[in-house]
């Protein structure tokens, strides 16, 4: 203060070194500012093309987040998997189409569906879906019948055309049954045709329980005059949907798909035989015509030129080879009651229908399966060849079948041990 002024020393701001300050600190910010900018663009797939977001596969922290949001999504309910199955376009027919999302909601292009962000907002990797139709709950199936929702009890893939073609014959034709009962994934093409070249329909249902204590083969419609014998098939395959089933099943809708589906249906194929009759039993070619001179040469119950000369029966005798069914349950009408073959106590009921053994005949199912192989049969008669049983029927017929297949599969499972014991 010699001088009479004051000048701090060294201060920060005095100076040229305050302008030197403030200009180096304005660069550092737009530098922060540069590297914020670079390091975004890296991870949201805009920068290095190796960018795991970019390659579609999001970081485990973003799908964790995703799974976990308390926020209400369209698919809740559904796992990971299935949301981007039902997210896949899935192969077009000529007779249906299937489309995703609500009703009303129009097919996408793959590329569009494969490309499309989900709720995190991360792009997904399209997926290799050559050689497989995902058939996922939200499906619909848009055709001659509209949209219609997809059962997903079985639903494992989608039908084929075949199956779709022959599911609109039938929903056509059996007014109990209904597409959306038919589409359900559940049956499948054999490859097999019957003589006007429909296809050989069968359900594979496996058992809700493991492992399966048994196979059972349920054929319906081998006369195709009777058509509650289908819906009844139906009503017994929604039941093992709603409760469970302790056995495989192997399930015939239409055994004679031309007699079915013909108008107005008939009880013989297309080509006028009797396939209750045809079937390749012992002692066929006399016994065969000693029965047809017996009821008078009718043309409803003619057993054709020679034994198991139709394509229908010729499969069936091949499906029974491969699947190895344990119990066999045909439905028929319009007799009212119930039949047996085997030599395993038989039911005393199903329903209202009570036990009345009606004997074999050459070339029926019951001869050929229980006498010629071993395997029990239980031959439903329905009351009425038209009207299938009210529900309350249906579900009473099937507790009473149930229970009569638990006993039956407990004394087969105890014969195996008592025939363990006694080797041992």
């Amino acid at each position: 203060m010699a001088n009479g002024s004051f000048k701090p020393q060294g201060h920060a701001f005095g100076g040229s070194d305050t302008r030197v300050l403030i200009a180096g600190w304005i660069a550092s910010m737009a530098l922060v500012a540069m590297v914020a900018v670079l390091v975004t663009a890296y991870f949201s797939g805009g920068g290095d093309s190796r960018s795991p977001v970019a390659d579609g596969q999001a970081p485990s922290t973003v799908a964790e987040q995703s799974s976990d949001s308390s926020q209400p999504r369209p698919d809740a309910g559904m796992t990971r998997q299935e949301t981007a199955d039902s997210e896949t376009v899935v192969k077009s027919s000529p007779d249906t189409r299937i489309e995703t999302g609500a009703a009303g909601d129009k097919s996408v292009a793959a590329s569009e569906s494969a490309s499309a962000p989900d709720e995190s907002g991360v792009a997904r990797k399209p997926e290799d879906t050559s050689g497989k139709t995902p058939f996922m709950p939200g499906v619909k199936l848009a055709g001659a019948q509209g949209l219609v929702p997809m059962p997903s009890a079985f639903a494992r893939s989608a039908p084929s055309e075949s199956v779709a073609g022959w599911c609109k014959e039938l929903v056509a034709h059996v007014d109990a049954v209904s597409t959306d009962d038919c589409m359900t994934g559940a049956f499948k093409d054999t490859g097999h045709r019957s003589v006007d070249g429909r296809p050989m329909i069968v359900g594979d249902i496996p058992a809700t329980s493991r492992p399966a204590q048994g196979r059972v083969l349920l054929i319906s419609a081998t006369h195709g005059d009777e058509p509650s014998s289908i819906a009844t098939a139906f009503s017994w395959i929604k039941l093992m949907a709603s409760n469970g089933t302790n056995y495989e099943w192997n399930v015939v809708p239409t055994l004679n798909p031309d007699g079915a589906l013909h108008s107005p249906a008939t009880r013989v194929n297309a080509n006028g035989v009797d396939l209750n009759r045809n079937l390749p039993t012992t002692g066929w070619a006399k016994e065969s015509r000693d029965y047809w001179r017996r009821v008078g040469f009718e043309k409803r119950r003619f057993p054709g030129e020679s034994a198991g000369s139709e394509p229908e029966n010729r499969w069936l005798a091949d499906e029974i080879g491969k699947f190895k069914p344990n119990v066999i349950i045909s439905l028929h009408a319009p007799y009212g009651v119930l039949d047996y073959d085997g030599e395993f106590p038989p039911p005393q009921k199903l329903g209202r229908l009570n036990l009345h053994r009606l004997g074999v005949y050459p070339g029926s199912l019951g001869n050929f399966a229980s006498h010629m192989r071993g395997i029990p049969v239980i031959t439903v008669e329905l009351n009425d060849a038209n009207e299938p049983p009210a529900e309350a029927e249906v579900q009473q017929m099937w507790a009473d079948l149930n229970n009569w297949l638990d006993r039956y599969f407990r004394n087969v499972r105890q014969a195996k041990v008592n025939t363990s014991n006694d080797a041992g």
